[in-house]
């Protein structure tokens, strides 16, 4: 069960941290089970930084059906997603989520994939239709490549929906070229990788439409998961840290 005050901080900021939901032990066994397939397939090696070379490994998604990540489907995550989204209304993944795994890259100070939702803009308004999940298989502390997102966008995405045709909430791409234009900030945030404007200018809470926003880093620990709204804004960022990030994300859907 989530608490008052975690129930008030996803409805207010679009995401909330569940910690501990599997065990730092079997965090570091995921860990190294994905280290080993990057050695074998990529020759990167985890006790020589020398040999990672790749920014961002993909490919890694036979790993979802190892019986080492299952631990990562925790009592507490479960609970969680029956209470926001109703018990036996949402579909039980098979497996947790791709993986995400960054490495130390000096230069950019920014990813350049564009603020989104992983979710259309047509889902009802009035409650919480889906959720996006990350799993942390690593300590992922502030600038080491943890996801950016935009608290309390979800509550701006509602009011720009609400009382607009549904009709009008489709294509995505459409929609959210109108969302980030319909206030001077987000404008500024669609805008941002262009020279005229820097990143860190964007700092700090705002308000967009009357409602208090801020751009945060989803960190956690070994073993945490955060559960995030399915109209959160958020984005990639590249890893400034010393250590690979090493996490999950999961999209889940009502029934």
């Amino acid at each position: 069960m989530l608490t008052p005050s975690q129930r008030e901080h996803f409805e207010a900021r679009g995401f909330v941290r569940l910690p501990g939901v599997f065990s730092r032990d079997a965090a570091a066994a995921m860990e190294q089970r994905v280290w080993e397939w990057l050695e074998r397939h990529h020759g990167v090696r985890r006790d020589d930084p020398a040999s990672w070379t790749l920014a961002q490994p993909t490919g890694l998604q036979p790993l979802k059906h190892q019986a080492v990540f299952a631990a990562n489907e925790g009592a507490a995550l479960l609970a969680a997603l029956d209470e926001l989204l109703g018990a036996g209304c949402w579909k039980r993944p098979r497996e947790w989520g791709g993986f995400l795994v960054s490495f130390p890259s000096a230069g950019e100070t920014c990813a350049r994939a564009p603020w989104h939702t992983d979710f259309d803009y047509r889902g009802p308004s009035d409650r919480v239709f889906g959720a996006l999940v990350f799993s942390y298989l690593c300590d992922v502390p502030a600038g080491a490549g943890a996801t950016l997102a935009v608290a309390g966008s979800n509550r701006v995405i509602r009011r720009f929906v609400e009382g607009r045709p549904r009709t009008s909430l489709a294509p995505m791409k459409t929609v959210r070229l109108a969302l980030m234009h319909s206030d001077r900030w987000l404008a500024a945030l669609a805008e941002e990788s262009a020279a005229s404007i820097g990143f860190a200018e964007l700092r700090g809470e705002r308000s967009v439409a009357g409602i208090p926003v801020e751009i945060v880093e989803l960190c956690g620990e070994a073993g945490d998961v955060v559960i995030g709204h399915p109209w959160l804004l958020h984005r990639g960022a590249p890893n400034r840290g010393e250590r690979p990030r090493f996490m999950r994300v999961q999209r889940v859907q009502l029934a």
